[in-house]
């Protein structure tokens, strides 16, 4: 009779302690359910706020492009000490150099340039020189700006100043259509305009016309 009780009190320990052992087990389930649960509502928005955010990038990255193309375009090119290697028309080299050089990408046709110099012929024994305080120069067709304290110097050692000059760098040309002052070895002149031909080479005045030649 001992035995029986001593075997009935044993099962029903253990009955307790499987019981117990499924609480635990339920609860662990029960948390793992709620965190599942949890992270289906939340990945979800999680994943719709990262579209959001990069759908808005989009849209902000979009207007700022349109603003900087309004305003004429953001990422400017500049260089310092630049230099552009050519040939004219007959095949003669020139070279035009800066203290500063910028393109914008509105117009990448267009070179802004400071303290331009433009050597025609360089390399040779007839050079001649055209600098100023600023320039603009296109690629497309290869016209040279220039603009403030214009200053010419040919190959006989003739020095020209003026305003503002164009330079036709296929045709080796300059016109200028404001004031000019020459000055050189054999006398000094004064214009209303003047053209420069082949490479410096050739001077013409026109307009109201004033020379003083040196006397032997």
């Amino acid at each position: 009779m001992t035995d029986a009780v001593a075997l009935d009190a044993a099962a029903y320990g253990a009955g307790s302690e499987s019981t117990a052992r499924r609480r635990i087990r339920m609860d662990q389930w029960r948390r793992r359910s709620r965190l599942i649960l949890r992270f289906r509502k939340i990945l979800p928005a999680t994943i719709a706020a990262i579209v959001i955010l990069l759908t808005g990038w989009v849209v902000v990255k979009g207007v700022l492009t349109r603003i900087g193309d309004v305003n004429g375009g953001g990422g400017a090119i500049h260089m310092t000490n630049a230099r552009f290697y050519g040939r004219d028309g007959s095949g003669r080299p020139y070279v035009l150099g800066a203290n500063e050089a910028s393109r914008v990408n509105g117009d990448i046709q267009k070179i802004d340039l400071v303290g331009p110099l433009l050597t025609f012929g360089a390399g040779g024994d007839s050079e001649s020189h055209i600098s100023a305080n600023q320039g603009v120069y296109r690629e497309d067709d290869r016209i040279l700006r220039l603009s403030g304290h214009v200053v010419l110097r040919d190959p006989s050692n003739n020095v020209f100043t003026t305003d503002q000059a164009i330079v036709d760098t296929v045709h080796g040309t300059v016109v200028g259509k404001s004031n000019v002052r020459g000055m050189g070895p054999t006398g000094m002149i004064t214009a209303d305009t003047f053209a420069v031909y082949d490479q410096g080479k050739r001077v013409v005045f026109t307009g109201d016309v004033h020379s003083r030649f040196k006397q032997d």
